[in-house]
């Protein structure tokens, strides 16, 4: 379950961020993209984080939206014959896709806006070359990990470094494990490994934004699904790590549409047949229970 090291990007209100580029008089101010005809003002497909405080939100008509945040930029898609026309889009998202490139030869473009980058030989490269060296607090300014991250309305920033250090001193420096190598033998192995990963993925970001002007969050676990997850937990600029061991606390949180292919009818039919409201309470059902009443594929 552990073997992979693996990071979802997303760019943050990416179409908006890039009409910001080409319209820097927009930045910073309430922003939407809308595509198609201009019935009601089009239908936004973008939203920044500025008219997002408004309640504008993705699916709304222009003119609606406006009624919320009567200041909004409203910026239309390209249209060529007819259609919209993603071409601008699709390029600034190539532009992310070639610098994430430097950091891995792996790296799966999963839409115009988000990429899965496996930096499992990064990273331990990356251990290699620093010798075992740990990583201290500073070194993750926009890092967040699961189970460290409890926060209400307040010093949010406090709250993530007190998080990160109390993380790394777990992985790093437990006990009488301060002393041992950083390799396969470390019994934090696998977090050490994602500290590693998180570490990439700051530098990363920073290129990223270096490079094209473009913001991202991201999540830094050992698969694809968690990583997806993960990601949407802190934005926007921000990242993610998801501890192996905190798997279940998240879980124990999460409703199970909110988790790819448990959505629509099996997603009501594990919540209502089968009582699974969250994944933490279908982690508890047992293989046998889901064969009894799903086919084999499903359950």
């Amino acid at each position: 379950m552990t073997d992979r090291v693996v990071v979802l990007l997303d760019m943050d209100c990416f179409y908006v961020q890039v009409e910001e580029r080409d319209n820097p008089h927009i930045k910073g101010v309430p922003a939407a993209v809308v595509q198609y005809n201009s019935w009601k003002g089009g239908g936004i497909i973008a939203v920044n984080y500025e008219a997002r405080a408004f309640g504008v939100k993705r699916g709304m008509r222009g003119d609606e939206a406006r009624g919320k945040c009567p200041d909004l930029q409203l910026v239309q898609v390209p249209v060529n014959r007819g259609k919209a026309d993603l071409t601008k889009y699709r390029d600034a998202g190539k532009e992310v896709i070639k610098v994430l490139c430097e950091f891995s030869d792996c790296v799966e473009r999963a839409s115009i806006d988000e990429a899965y980058i496996e930096l499992t030989q990064t990273v331990e490269d990356r251990i290699k070359k620093k010798n075992g060296t740990h990583i201290a607090t500073d070194m993750l300014k926009s890092s967040w990990v699961v189970g460290y991250d409890k926060t209400k309305d307040g010093d949010q920033q406090g709250v993530r470094e007190k998080g990160v250090h109390e993380w790394l001193n777990s992985v790093f420096e437990n006990g009488e494990d301060a002393a041992l190598p950083l390799d396969s033998n470390h019994p934090q192995w696998d977090n050490v490994r994602l500290a590693y990963a998180a570490l990439i993925c700051e530098d990363m970001r920073a290129a990223v934004l270096a490079q094209t002007g473009f913001k991202c969050s991201a999540g830094i676990t050992h698969n694809k699904m968690l990583s997806k997850l993960a990601c949407g937990l802190h934005k926007p600029n921000q990242q993610t790590v998801l501890p192996q061991d905190e798997v279940s606390q998240l879980w124990d949180g999460l409703p199970v549409g909110k988790v790819r292919h448990l959505g629509g009818k099996l997603g009501d039919s594990l919540t209502e047949e089968m009582g699974c409201n969250t994944m933490g309470d279908l982690a508890k059902l047992s293989l046998q229970q889901l064969i009894g009443r799903y086919d084999n594929k499903t359950a």
